[in-house]
């Protein structure tokens, strides 16, 4: 399932209405629960809940606990390319910035791994702009393979891969995966994000 066919169950849903139809028992309700649906969440960011911040941190604080222990887990980014075919208003890597483009060779990667490793970091982020012409899936993927080497986790943050590629990113030793959407409201999003292709 895409992401885009969950979204557009909600497209016509009325939140204000949602929202005026909340009382305090439902917020108290949701709190209790041992497994939360898309409808607690909503409940948990109305105008309502806002009065329940510390109980809602309390939860949040036992939820992680149970789920991760008590970690921290501090990662390095290391950009790999900063080619992008984008031209999103607000970030540096945007397709017309006049800016130095370059895409890191395999030696280079190693390198650079070799002196993240060394500072005692293991984990580590690898990102690149928006290009698969410049930092193609068996780049990145290659990338991978070569920093799995000297890291305990490597994740990426890059451009959307089929679902082929995304086996093929966990078989290479992925094991995190980070895309950002910062704007789910389509007309906003058309003005924030221009695409040259």
């Amino acid at each position: 399932m895409k992401f885009i066919d969950e979204l557009e169950k909600y497209k016509d849903f009325d939140v204000d209405a949602f929202f005026d139809n909340l009382t305090q028992a439902d917020v108290f309700s949701v709190l209790a629960k041992s497994r939360l649906d898309c409808f607690d969440y909503l409940t948990l960011l109305s105008p309502l809940a806002a009065k329940y911040l510390e109980p809602m941190a309390e939860r949040a604080q036992r939820d992680t606990i149970r789920n991760f222990g008590y970690t921290i887990q501090l990662f390095t980014p290391m950009y790999i390319a900063n080619y992008c075919e984008n031209l999103c208003v607000y970030c540096g890597f945007n397709h017309e910035n006049k800016i130095y483009r370059h895409q890191l060779s395999i030696d280079e990667i190693h390198k650079e791994g070799e002196l993240i490793a060394k500072s005692g970091l293991k984990h580590v982020l690898v990102l690149t702009g928006e290009s698969p012409k410049y930092s193609s899936v068996d780049y990145i993927l290659d990338a991978v393979k070569v920093l799995n080497k000297m890291f305990t986790s490597v994740s990426i943050e890059v451009y959307s891969f089929t679902q082929e590629d995304y086996v093929r990113a966990v078989t290479a030793g992925v094991d995190g995966m980070t895309m950002f959407q910062e704007v789910y409201n389509k007309d906003v999003y058309k003005m924030l994000h221009l695409c040259r292709t």
